[in-house]
């Protein structure tokens, strides 16, 4: 479920459902009041207080993630490939490896990657600019310093050792990773290379560097920077916490004072593309304690205590769950932490196709009960993932690629913007308050990673950016930037640019949606599968 957005208000509509009421309210995209939105039955809405945005903390010294340059290469000073580097011999993947390109500070061909490789901990770390609750920092700076160590990329050509996993705590070398389970991730380069069925892209675009100028190492610092200041569960300006078990953690709806399924879901996808498996278990733990229903849905709201305060689920948070845990079972393997990453994903894939999905049109339901949609729960790319997963199912998650595809063609409005919710054939039953924004993250993920409907970029993102133009520095904005994918470089700058010079929010619905969005532009959102 999501939070709405209007300037200091909040508006409550309840709609009934075959299961109970759905409550649904408002938040600020510009940084303002925010308010539950689309819960589901006995949820139960909160009003008060404002987020904030606060300035940028600068990040904590990125660094170079893998293990140590290979002889054969030395890296030349300011992160460039080292001239007349020899290969080392052997240099082709272990098993159960993966090949790792990690870019800013490349080594000389021919370098390796060692067993268990950590990353560099430290780095100078830049000032940071805090404001306090309820206050907006808009475009707060970037604090200065933060440097990355040069020479930080595992060479091209090396081979990887079998768990050369990266260690927590440093910033993630933006370009692929150690896949446990032996799943190899494309490089973050200037063009994206789609994937086509179950064959992943083989190369994704960073916007950061292709359309605005900036530099990998800089791009680099933008992500890590954004981890470390609304995951560190000490704050301040955070969304996770620790507790209330030793070994669990939540995301939690700072306005509302709650956790949501919808903001688990993000913060486990965010934690697998950044390989932190520490964080991504203790998420996993908190949905498995508190919200879980055994094999019913899992409650999308709780209090921070654990306690449920719904019965009823929300697809959209189970639909990050499960694509999230696929991830994890691709990236770390299922026996490198504290659960089977492939059991727990069958597990919720089968909760979403036999609760959530309209088995005519193949379309997502808004919650179990209802007989209509959500156009920002709708996630083709997602569900290409998917049916190469759950191969028992391959052909109904096919067919549900093609009708979330074709679906979103009949369910805009002459301006591309589409409405809350929806009938099965695009016709509106709730209009657009704030789930809308989500929708164009949708769409442009699923052009960037699989290119496969030219309407997306030859019809969509020209007409919705038109009515985009001046999105303001918030939740909207954030997903706005995804633009850059669809359109010509000279017309997605400025919407990639929005994102660049806009401050680390505070807010739940704001920063959430501002680290996803981060992560597609930047070229870290990588599908591991």
């Amino acid at each position: 479920m999501s939070i709405t957005s209007f300037p200091l208000s909040a508006i409550l509509l309840a709609i009934p459902m075959s299961l109970g009421l759905v409550t649904a309210g408002c938040s600020n995209p510009s940084g303002g009041v925010q308010v539950a939105e689309d819960a589901a039955a006995g949820g139960a809405v909160s009003k008060g207080g404002s987020g904030g945005n606060s300035g940028v903390s600068a990040a904590g010294g990125t660094s170079a993630s893998g293990g140590t340059i290979g002889t054969g290469g030395v890296p030349s000073s300011g992160g460039t490939s080292a001239s007349g580097g020899s290969a080392a011999s052997g240099g082709t993947p272990a098993t159960g490896g993966s090949t790792v390109i990690s870019t800013g500070g490349a080594g000389g061909l021919g370098g390796a990657i060692s067993t268990g490789g950590v990353k560099a901990s430290g780095g100078a770390g830049g000032t940071t600019v805090t404001v306090p609750d309820g206050a907006v920092d808009v475009d707060g700076p970037m604090g200065t310093g933060g440097t990355k160590p040069a020479g930080g990329a595992t060479a091209t050509g090396g081979k990887v050792g079998s768990g050369g996993a990266n260690g927590s705590g440093g910033a993630v070398a933006m370009g692929g990773g150690v896949g446990m389970g032996g799943s190899t991730v494309g490089p973050t380069t200037t063009a994206t290379i789609p994937g086509k069925g179950c064959t992943p892209p083989s190369a994704y675009n960073n916007l950061f560097v292709s359309l605005s100028g900036h530099t990998q190492a800089d791009s680099d610092a933008k992500v890590a920077a954004a981890w470390s200041k609304l995951f560190n569960p000490k704050g301040p300006g955070n969304i996770y916490f620790d507790g209330p078990g030793s070994d669990e953690s939540y995301v939690k709806d700072i306005y509302n004072g709650d956790v949501r399924t919808e903001g688990m879901g993000y913060g486990m996808v965010i934690a697998a593309e950044l390989d932190h498996q520490t964080e991504f278990d203790r998420l996993w733990k908190w949905v498995k304690t508190h919200m879980a229903n055994g094999t019913g849905e899992i409650s999308w709201q709780c209090s921070t205590s654990g306690s449920k305060m719904s019965g009823g689920g929300a697809p959209d948070g189970e639909e990050y769950m499960a694509t999230a845990l696929i991830f994890a079972h691709n990236r770390w393997g299922d026996t490198s932490g504290k659960f089977n990453y492939a059991t727990e994903a069958q597990w919720v894939l089968d909760l979403i196709r036999t609760k959530y999905f309209n088995s005519q049109y193949h379309i997502v339901k808004f919650v179990s009960g209802s007989n209509n949609t959500d156009a920002s729960y709708i996630l083709p790319a997602f569900y290409q993932v998917w049916a190469c997963f759950d191969t028992t199912n391959k052909a109904f998650w096919d067919s549900s690629v093609t009708a979330a595809r074709d679906f979103f063609h009949v369910a805009i409005d002459g301006s591309g913007v589409i409405p809350d919710q929806s009938s099965w054939t695009g016709g509106t039953v709730k209009g657009a308050t704030v789930d809308w924004i989500r929708c164009v993250m949708n769409i442009m993920m699923d052009w960037n990673f699989f290119a496969a409907d030219t309407w997306q970029t030859e019809t969509y993102a020209t007409k919705f950016a038109a009515h985009e133009k001046n999105a303001g520095a918030s939740a909207q904005g954030f997903c706005d930037s995804t633009l850059g994918f669809g359109l010509p470089a000279a017309s997605g700058k400025a919407f990639v640019d929005k994102i660049w010079s806009a401050g680390i929010p505070t807010s739940y619905w704001d920063g959430t949606l501002y680290m996803l969005a981060l992560l597609h532009v930047s070229g870290t959102f990588h599908l591991w599968y």
